[in-house]
């Protein structure tokens, strides 16, 4: 039973302290943090905003600093010529916040652009996502703009992705930058940002139809292996107010009490 509890205890732990984002194309100003110092927010102005229509998604974000001029020193051409090597921005996608893989793509102050799905052959790169550069007076805005396909399925209103946008900066002292406090290591989708689709009241309206018919499917679930009483507290709290999250850990939960079930026989 400890390892019973000390699984919970990992579970629960899980995305419990994420950022949170809207599709609401709301400025994200100067949250970006060290990745060598996820408490110290960088000092070069950064912000960033998310939209998300019928057909694609975008982000623009905005990069600042004292070296603005620099970044837009270089001509600007998309192209395909591997990691961007200049300053640069990355994305990172975890649709359904599954915490195992996800999307990467990156793209440079010049135009350089590096996609991690289509890449094992830079000669057939065939990513359909474009992104552009708008200059002004103290710095830059690189927008991204990115159709949905087989790998960047629609999302529907209410639904959760894990989420991530990193600078890379390179003035006179580099540093690499990071939204969710993902530490060094970039490729964590665990630690990625919570990104929620659609505004503040269209999420929570859309996500608590949704969970409402999840919570129904796991309460027959319950009755039916006869664990009613383990779980009636906790069934009658997510009746009021309940998360795609709380779902997934009571189904994980249901899954260990299995697995139990069948080491005892």
């Amino acid at each position: 039973m400890k390892i019973y509890a000390l699984l919970l205890t990992l579970l629960f732990s899980v995305g419990a302290f994420a950022q949170i984002l809207y599709t609401d194309n709301r400025w994200q100003v100067n949250e970006l943090v060290f990745a060598r110092d996820n408490n110290k927010k960088i000092s070069d102005p950064t912000a960033f905003r998310i939209r998300n229509t019928d057909t694609y998604f975008e982000v623009d974000i905005r990069l600042e600093g004292s070296h603005w001029k620099m970044l837009q020193s270089v001509p600007f051409k998309m192209r395909a010529v591997g990691w961007p090597r200049e300053e640069s921005v990355e994305l990172f996608f975890d649709p359904g916040r599954k915490c195992s893989k996800y999307l990467h793509i990156a793209a440079g102050v010049n135009g350089s652009v590096y996609d991690k799905r289509f890449t094992s052959s830079l000669s057939k790169w065939s990513a359909k996502w474009t992104v552009t550069r708008q200059d002004y007076k103290g710095g830059v805005i690189l927008k991204f703009h990115i159709p949905y396909d087989s790998d960047f399925k629609k999302p529907e209103k209410g639904e959760v992705w894990g989420f991530n946008i990193c600078r890379n900066v390179k003035n006179d002292t580099p540093y690499f930058s990071t939204f969710a406090k993902v530490g060094g290591r970039f490729d964590n989708p665990a630690k990625f940002a919570e990104l929620r689709f659609g505004s503040q009241k269209e999420f929570f309206s859309a996500a608590m139809e949704k969970n409402r018919k999840l919570l129904s499917e796991v309460r027959k679930e319950i009755r039916k292996n006869g664990w009613e009483p383990q779980f009636a507290v906790r069934l009658e709290k997510l009746e009021k107010n309940c998360t795609e999250m709380d779902i997934r850990f009571l189904q994980d939960e249901m899954k260990m009490l299995k697995a139990m079930k069948e080491m005892a026989k």
